[in-house]
């Protein structure tokens, strides 16, 4: 995967190479209290994390580092993958969902990141359908849904094990046209456990 946009590239993790950078974004509470995961407690931790990313990546889908490009570092990761039911089964649906450093909340990343994968899911994965979903209480991360021009399903109970908002957008009402024009946000990350 290689994608870019003004401001980010996004890409395959790189384990060893960029541990350290990742964990700034899962070895840091305020990030992995929306995946309901702990915190990483080490680098090894981290790499393992982003192995488990790079073997999910087939078919077109997985989780890929977001690379701020003015200061060459990971900064987030941008996911595309498989919404599991609560038993692990295959729900049908295709998420997208993610996750950045603290750091980098607040300027439009996770909305540019999410509309250049909503761009390839549509465009050349042919999906008629994207979800995301997240905590009630991940204001960020709605106002991010929201710019994309997801819309609300209501709550759901048949994903990661807890209630959760389901959002989604179908093909035919997606415009990648204008949508990065307003991208200031503090988004946080969904509520995916990406673990």
């Amino acid at each position: 995967m290689r994608l870019t946009t003004d401001r980010l590239l996004i890409r395959d993790w790189h384990p060893l190479y960029d541990a350290q950078q990742a964990f700034d974004i899962y070895g840091d509470v305020r990030v992995t209290h929306w995946l309901e995961s702990d915190a990483d407690s080490s680098l090894r931790i981290t790499q393992k994390r982003l192995q488990r990313y790079c073997e999910r990546c087939t078919n077109g889908l997985g989780v890929w580092a977001v690379i701020e490009k003015a200061i060459d570092r990971a900064i987030g990761s941008i996911l595309l993958v498989p919404l599991p039911n609560n038993d692990k089964t295959d729900s049908g649906k295709i998420e997208i969902g993610w996750h950045f450093r603290p750091a980098s909340w607040g300027y439009g990343y996770a909305t540019e990141a999410a509309n250049a994968i909503l761009s390839y899911g549509f465009q050349k994965l042919q999906l008629p359908t994207i979800y995301a979903i997240t905590a009630s209480d991940n204001i960020r991360s709605q106002r991010v849904m929201a710019r994309l021009g997801m819309q609300t399903l209501g709550f759901t109970d048949e994903h990661y094990n807890r209630t959760l908002q389901l959002y989604s957008l179908m093909a035919e009402h997606y415009s990648s046209s204008g949508q990065l024009e307003s991208m200031a946000d503090s988004t946080a990350s969904t509520s995916a456990p990406l673990t």
